[in-house]
């Protein structure tokens, strides 16, 4: 029998391990499970299930704006995005609205792929880098 204890030990160790771009799209994943959760809530018409869910994601978009390096320029692209979305998802839980909430969820598939598309194009670069 796993016990949840040795579960979340795992998931810790496994999270500690991953790339910068990789822990980036697993909190896009997460949004995005958590967005998906709040509209099945709202077509039950759980309110609480669907703010939960909500808060959940804007928690997740929230720890992405306080971690980005604005150093770089497009860090104020990402910032401008995440604030958008966050302040949609503002409204869209006091409305329960689920349009809006799927127009985010396309929004961070989006960023998500393109997380996922640098990730292979860095690891080929560094391939080719050590090939010379």
């Amino acid at each position: 029998m796993v016990y949840s204890h040795d579960i979340k030990k795992y998931r810790e160790q496994y999270i500690s391990t991953m790339t910068p771009p990789e822990l980036v799209t697993l909190l896009y994943n997460e949004i995005i499970k958590n967005l998906k959760k709040s509209i099945i809530a709202i077509n039950n018409k759980d309110i609480d299930g669907a703010h939960n869910s909500i808060v959940s994601a804007e928690n997740i978009i929230l720890h992405l704006i306080k971690s980005l390096d604005l150093s770089y320029p497009i860090s104020f692209n990402l910032l401008k995005l995440y604030e958008y979305m966050y302040d949609c998802l503002i409204k869209s839980n006091v409305e329960k609205n689920s349009e809006s909430i799927t127009h985010i969820i396309n929004m961070v598939a989006d960023l998500r792929s393109t997380w996922v598309q640098a990730e292979k194009q860095s690891r080929m670069n560094s391939f080719k880098s050590e090939a010379k």
